[in-house]
């Protein structure tokens, strides 16, 4: 098998695998279990999203995720665009887009839509996210 269809084949293995994690972790966030999200981070993954410092490692990613989590009629949603995985099959890259809202106390509720990048690691046979990166596509203010 030459490298295109190696990196192809990856590819579509990533494609699939990945995208049947995402409903799992749309439920987690339903029911706000930050433990949950945060196993599906690797052991030392990294959450960034914009106003506060990285969350690195689990206990990290659980107190940053359970931040957002707690805001007033929180409502997150998201999913991938495209997926891309290295020809070894164990990293993959992906791309996608999110909606969040949040009522604001005496102020109009947050309506926010971006687009976000997860790096994917295969660890013990799983993919887990190495680091998830957000940002906003609405003009700040």
């Amino acid at each position: 098998m030459n490298a295109a269809a190696t990196s192809a084949a990856a590819t579509t293995a990533a494609d699939r695998e990945i995208r049947a994690v995402i409903p799992a972790w749309l439920d987690a966030v339903r029911r706000k279990d930050t433990a949950a999200i945060a196993g599906f981070y690797a052991p030392d993954g990294r959450f960034m999203v914009p106003n506060a410092p990285i969350a690195e490692g689990r206990t990290a990613v659980a107190a940053l995720w359970g931040h957002l989590l707690s805001l007033p009629g929180v409502a997150l949603t998201f999913g991938p665009t495209h997926i891309e995985a290295a020809a070894s099959g164990d990293m993959a890259l992906e791309i996608g887009t999110y909606a969040l809202g949040f009522d604001r106390a005496g102020a109009a509720r947050v309506e926010d839509r971006g687009k976000y990048v997860v790096v994917w690691k295969r660890l013990d046979g799983a993919w887990k996210a190495a680091a998830d990166i957000l940002n906003s596509d609405l003009p700040a203010g």
